[in-house]
Protein backbone atom coordinates (compact mmCIF):
# COMPACT_ATOMS: atom_id res chain seq x y z
CA UNK A 1 0.00 0.00 0.00
CA UNK A 2 1.22 3.64 -0.69
CA UNK A 3 1.57 5.65 1.90
CA UNK A 4 -1.30 8.64 1.25
CA UNK A 5 -0.40 12.26 0.63
CA UNK A 6 -2.19 14.88 2.73
CA UNK A 7 -4.70 16.73 1.15
CA UNK A 8 -4.40 19.98 -0.05
CA UNK A 9 -6.67 22.38 1.72
CA UNK A 10 -7.43 25.80 -0.01
CA UNK A 11 -5.25 28.03 1.75
CA UNK A 12 -2.18 25.83 1.28
CA UNK A 13 0.92 27.60 -0.16
CA UNK A 14 2.36 25.58 -3.46
CA UNK A 15 6.26 25.49 -3.83
CA UNK A 16 4.95 26.83 -7.77
CA UNK A 17 3.70 29.09 -5.62
CA UNK A 18 6.76 30.34 -3.32
CA UNK A 19 8.77 30.46 -6.32
CA UNK A 20 6.61 33.08 -8.47
CA UNK A 21 6.50 35.46 -4.91
CA UNK A 22 10.50 35.06 -5.02
CA UNK A 23 10.36 36.22 -8.81
CA UNK A 24 8.37 39.29 -7.85
CA UNK A 25 10.84 40.12 -4.36
CA UNK A 26 13.69 39.69 -7.18
CA UNK A 27 12.05 42.34 -9.35
CA UNK A 28 13.01 45.16 -7.67
CA UNK A 29 15.95 44.12 -6.30
CA UNK A 30 17.18 43.28 -10.09
CA UNK A 31 15.88 46.75 -11.62
CA UNK A 32 17.95 48.39 -8.47
CA UNK A 33 21.21 46.62 -9.67
CA UNK A 34 20.43 47.77 -13.52
CA UNK A 35 20.15 50.98 -12.59
CA UNK A 36 22.97 51.56 -9.76
CA UNK A 37 25.06 49.48 -12.09
CA UNK A 38 24.90 51.50 -14.98
CA UNK A 39 25.48 54.64 -12.82
CA UNK A 40 28.21 53.13 -11.25
CA UNK A 41 29.85 52.38 -14.42
CA UNK A 42 28.60 56.04 -15.95
CA UNK A 43 30.30 57.45 -12.77
CA UNK A 44 33.64 55.50 -13.35
CA UNK A 45 34.00 56.77 -16.79
CA UNK A 46 32.91 60.09 -16.13
CA UNK A 47 35.99 59.91 -13.41
CA UNK A 48 38.42 58.12 -15.98
CA UNK A 49 37.57 60.95 -18.41
CA UNK A 50 37.88 63.69 -15.93
CA UNK A 51 41.43 62.33 -15.47
CA UNK A 52 42.22 62.03 -18.50
CA UNK A 53 41.25 65.37 -19.14
CA UNK A 54 43.05 66.75 -16.16
CA UNK A 55 46.12 64.51 -15.66
CA UNK A 56 46.97 64.20 -19.83
CA UNK A 57 48.57 61.17 -20.37
CA UNK A 58 49.07 60.07 -16.73
CA UNK A 59 45.32 58.91 -16.72
CA UNK A 60 44.94 58.55 -20.48
CA UNK A 61 45.94 55.13 -22.42
CA UNK A 62 44.55 53.99 -25.78
CA UNK A 63 45.07 50.36 -24.66
CA UNK A 64 42.03 50.90 -22.50
CA UNK A 65 39.47 52.95 -25.21
CA UNK A 66 36.15 50.99 -25.56
CA UNK A 67 37.34 49.76 -29.01
CA UNK A 68 40.11 47.88 -27.73
CA UNK A 69 37.22 46.21 -25.04
CA UNK A 70 35.19 45.79 -28.15
CA UNK A 71 37.96 44.22 -30.37
CA UNK A 72 39.18 41.91 -27.02
CA UNK A 73 35.38 40.86 -26.87
CA UNK A 74 35.02 39.94 -30.50
CA UNK A 75 38.12 37.66 -30.52
CA UNK A 76 37.06 35.74 -27.44
CA UNK A 77 33.84 34.97 -29.53
CA UNK A 78 36.18 33.52 -32.31
CA UNK A 79 37.42 31.93 -29.52
CA UNK A 80 40.99 33.78 -29.63
CA UNK A 81 41.80 33.58 -26.05
CA UNK A 82 45.76 35.23 -26.40
CA UNK A 83 47.02 38.05 -28.20
CA UNK A 84 50.36 39.02 -28.43
CA UNK A 85 49.03 43.24 -28.41
CA UNK A 86 45.71 43.34 -29.45
CA UNK A 87 46.57 47.10 -30.37
CA UNK A 88 48.49 45.30 -33.00
CA UNK A 89 44.96 43.54 -34.27
CA UNK A 90 42.74 45.18 -37.10
CA UNK A 91 40.39 47.04 -35.92
CA UNK A 92 37.38 45.50 -36.91
CA UNK A 93 33.36 47.10 -37.37
CA UNK A 94 31.53 47.73 -34.15
CA UNK A 95 33.89 47.53 -31.81
CA UNK A 96 33.18 50.78 -29.80
CA UNK A 97 29.62 49.05 -29.76
CA UNK A 98 30.69 46.31 -28.78
CA UNK A 99 32.90 47.84 -25.84
CA UNK A 100 30.64 50.36 -24.47
CA UNK A 101 27.91 47.26 -23.82
CA UNK A 102 30.49 44.80 -22.54
CA UNK A 103 31.74 47.18 -20.25
CA UNK A 104 28.53 48.31 -19.05
CA UNK A 105 26.69 44.72 -18.57
CA UNK A 106 29.64 43.90 -16.82
CA UNK A 107 29.25 46.75 -14.39
CA UNK A 108 25.77 46.00 -14.52
CA UNK A 109 26.62 42.10 -13.31
CA UNK A 110 29.59 43.34 -10.78
CA UNK A 111 27.12 46.35 -9.41
CA UNK A 112 24.02 43.26 -9.25
CA UNK A 113 26.44 40.78 -7.29
CA UNK A 114 27.01 43.05 -4.52
CA UNK A 115 23.76 44.34 -3.69
CA UNK A 116 22.63 40.53 -3.79
CA UNK A 117 25.36 39.64 -0.52
CA UNK A 118 23.11 39.69 2.88
CA UNK A 119 23.18 41.99 5.14
CA UNK A 120 21.11 44.00 7.30
CA UNK A 121 21.45 47.40 6.15
CA UNK A 122 21.66 49.69 3.17
CA UNK A 123 25.67 49.06 1.52
CA UNK A 124 28.23 51.44 3.11
CA UNK A 125 30.33 53.27 1.10
CA UNK A 126 33.39 52.31 2.45
CA UNK A 127 32.33 48.49 1.84
CA UNK A 128 31.09 49.74 -2.28
CA UNK A 129 34.69 51.44 -2.79
CA UNK A 130 36.14 48.28 -1.20
CA UNK A 131 34.44 46.27 -3.75
CA UNK A 132 35.26 48.23 -6.31
CA UNK A 133 38.84 48.38 -5.89
CA UNK A 134 38.46 44.37 -5.38
CA UNK A 135 36.49 44.17 -9.14
CA UNK A 136 39.42 46.00 -10.18
CA UNK A 137 41.64 42.40 -10.25
CA UNK A 138 39.59 40.94 -12.42
CA UNK A 139 40.68 43.78 -15.86
CA UNK A 140 44.53 43.01 -14.31
CA UNK A 141 44.79 39.23 -14.07
CA UNK A 142 42.33 37.69 -16.55
CA UNK A 143 41.70 40.89 -19.59
CA UNK A 144 44.90 42.43 -19.56
CA UNK A 145 46.68 39.15 -20.02
CA UNK A 146 44.46 38.23 -22.80
CA UNK A 147 44.98 41.18 -24.52
CA UNK A 148 48.36 40.58 -24.50
CA UNK A 149 49.39 43.38 -21.91
CA UNK A 150 50.52 40.84 -19.15
CA UNK A 151 49.31 40.09 -15.44
CA UNK A 152 48.96 43.44 -14.34
CA UNK A 153 49.55 45.18 -18.03
CA UNK A 154 53.84 44.18 -17.03
CA UNK A 155 54.29 43.18 -20.35
CA UNK A 156 52.38 46.38 -22.18
CA UNK A 157 55.45 48.97 -21.34
CA UNK A 158 52.88 51.33 -19.28
CA UNK A 159 52.31 48.85 -16.58
CA UNK A 160 51.90 51.96 -13.67
CA UNK A 161 50.22 53.93 -16.09
CA UNK A 162 47.84 51.27 -16.31
CA UNK A 163 47.12 50.02 -12.50
CA UNK A 164 46.58 53.60 -12.17
CA UNK A 165 44.17 54.21 -14.56
CA UNK A 166 42.76 51.33 -13.92
CA UNK A 167 42.43 51.63 -9.66
CA UNK A 168 41.49 55.37 -10.45
CA UNK A 169 38.45 53.89 -12.50
CA UNK A 170 37.55 51.09 -10.23
CA UNK A 171 37.40 52.90 -6.73
CA UNK A 172 35.18 55.31 -8.89
CA UNK A 173 32.96 52.46 -9.62
CA UNK A 174 32.92 50.96 -6.18
CA UNK A 175 31.83 54.87 -5.09
CA UNK A 176 29.32 55.34 -7.83
CA UNK A 177 27.76 51.59 -6.02
CA UNK A 178 27.98 53.02 -2.90
CA UNK A 179 26.22 56.07 -3.96
CA UNK A 180 23.68 55.35 -6.24
CA UNK A 181 22.69 51.93 -4.76
CA UNK A 182 21.01 54.02 -1.69
CA UNK A 183 18.93 56.38 -3.38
Amino acid sequence: AQPSRPQRRSGDVSMASLKALDGVRAAPKLRRGVVSGVLATLTMDSAMVLAAKLGATAYDSPRLSPEMIGRWTKDLLRGHLLNEDILDEPPGRGELGIGILIHYATGVGLTTMFLAIPRGRPPRLRDATAYGVATSTLPLLVMFPSMGYGWAGLRSGEAGRLIRIMLLGHIAFGLGIGIWARQ
